[in-house]
């Protein structure tokens, strides 16, 4: 979220959920088809639905409510989706069970498989991510916007648990979202984050089902299994799953409203179209240091390209240095490097991480992703005869550039060889950000940036 505050800058096309799903009761104790129905119109979910089945008592509860209300409305549709890990010599078996028994309800079904080799630590995560990638893709080649799981008030309990006995701060204390993006355009919805465990079994025992069983959910040597025995136990000390849940969803208020005050301070920085962002020094040692190690950590992901913060450690020392004046000298982290001057922080991309990056390939009238930049070569006249590729103006582009007079951006040294430029082998023809072009070629646009930096 923060750092669609931040693209506001250059750009006005950061998707966000499109409603904050509101609970229908407080931690509900039933579940019935209208009440289904409802949760799903609070998620303001369409009337082409998937659901995630694997046959447990928790996803055979979706999928039979799932299935109640489409048969209300001619109009409604549910596909379900069961993953075969592969982890057991069971799953095939298990999977066309599921198969089996989506059939009995109407509901069409299909088996994803998660192919090629398996990982022999942190098999869980490992898994929970193939899954995700599955399911993501399923939906978008069946053109079904809305993914459901059957995420519930325990597994909430049972994640607060496992983050803080990670160490997690804040964000990672806080709950599961009811409504977060999948993909590109698909949604994740999770109905029953309110839900207790037994109200889900409820269903399943009302519908006369028998659930299939994953002998990993009673494998201590998983910790989210180890947590579950836990609840229990911290039940007699009035710490219920309830009571863990509302902990959490405490957290997403307040870790919401650090990313409300770091977007505030964000939009004071300047995103350069180039790729690279500068901020007053004085702007961000007068924050509070937890919102200015948030913009830092944001700036820093942004501009070096990572899904992931930089380490915390190193990001503290910088805001130190900056604190005490002694951020005199250039520093390098997450791939960005960062020097003060003129009163102002600039964080821009290291010149051997842009070198690094891949070329593409690219051909009239066709956008293409290189790097953090999203790139477009404009009809033009005659065709080229040579295969044309974008990659880093690098130090030998900036030189060609100088020895033909263009004019530079007033951007710092260090900028110019990580702008994304046009090649033809060694000949440069296109260079957007210092205005330069190679007149001889004969395109009217050969190039142009349309999306400037794009955030993770």
């Amino acid at each position: 979220m923060r750092l669609r505050r931040l693209l506001r800058a250059t750009s006005r096309n950061a998707r966000k959920p499109v409603a904050e799903a509101r609970p229908l009761s407080r931690h509900a104790t039933l579940l019935t088809t209208a009440d289904f129905s409802a949760r799903l119109k609070a998620l303001q979910a369409g009337p082409r639905i998937a659901v995630a089945f694997s046959g447990g008592a928790d996803s055979l509860a979706l999928l039979v409510l799932a299935s109640q209300w489409a048969a209300k409305s001619k109009n409604r549709f549910v596909m379900a989706y069961t993953v075969d890990h592969g982890l057991r010599k069971e799953s095939a078996a298990e999977a066309r069970q599921c198969a089996a028994v989506a059939k009995s309800f109407g509901v069409p079904h299909r088996i994803l498989r998660w192919k090629g080799e398996k990982p022999t630590s942190n098999i869980q995560g490992a898994a929970r991510s193939a899954r995700y990638d599955l399911l993501q893709k399923a939906c978008k080649r069946d053109k079904i916007i809305h993914l459901l799981t059957a995420h519930h008030l325990d597994d909430q309990a049972e994640t607060f648990l496992l983050r803080l006995a990670r160490g997690s701060g804040v964000d990672g204390l806080a709950a599961m979202d009811a409504d977060s993006w999948l993909g590109a355009s698909e949604r994740l919805l999770r109905p029953f984050l309110d839900v207790p465990r037994d109200t889900l079994r409820a269903v399943v025992t009302r519908a006369g089902i028998t659930p299939i069983e994953d002998p990993s959910n009673d494998n201590l040597r998983f910790d989210r299994v180890k947590a579950r025995r836990l609840m229990a136990d911290l039940a007699t000390l009035g710490l219920t799953p309830a009571r863990l849940a509302d902990t959490a969803a405490s957290m997403a208020r307040a870790s919401e409203a650090l990313e409300t005050a770091t977007g505030t301070l964000l939009r004071l920085s300047t995103v350069h179209p180039g790729g690279f962002v500068h901020i007053g020094v004085d702007v961000l040692c007068a924050a509070p240091d937890e919102i200015a190690l948030r913009a830092l950590a944001d700036i820093l992901r942004s501009v070096g390209g990572t899904i992931y913060p930089p380490r915390f450690d190193a990001l503290k020392a910088i805001h130190a240095a900056l604190v005490s004046g002694a951020l005199t000298k250039a520093r390098t982290l997450n791939g960005c490097r960062l020097v003060t001057t003129r009163g102002r922080l600039f964080v821009t991309r290291e010149v051997s991480v842009a070198l690094r990056a891949e070329p593409v390939s690219l051909r009239q009238r066709e956008y293409k992703g290189w790097d953090r930049f999203t790139v477009y070569l404009e009809r033009g006249f005659p065709k080229p005869t040579v295969p044309l590729e974008v990659r880093a103006l690098g130090v030998e582009g900036v030189k060609i550039i100088r020895a033909a007079g263009c004019p530079e951006p007033e951007v710092p040294k260090s900028v110019l060889p990580t702008f994304p430029a046009l090649w033809a082998g060694e000949r440069l023809l296109a260079a957007p950000h210092v205005a330069f072009q190679d007149e001889d070629v004969g395109f009217r646009a050969l190039f142009m940036l349309t999306g400037g930096l794009v955030f993770p």
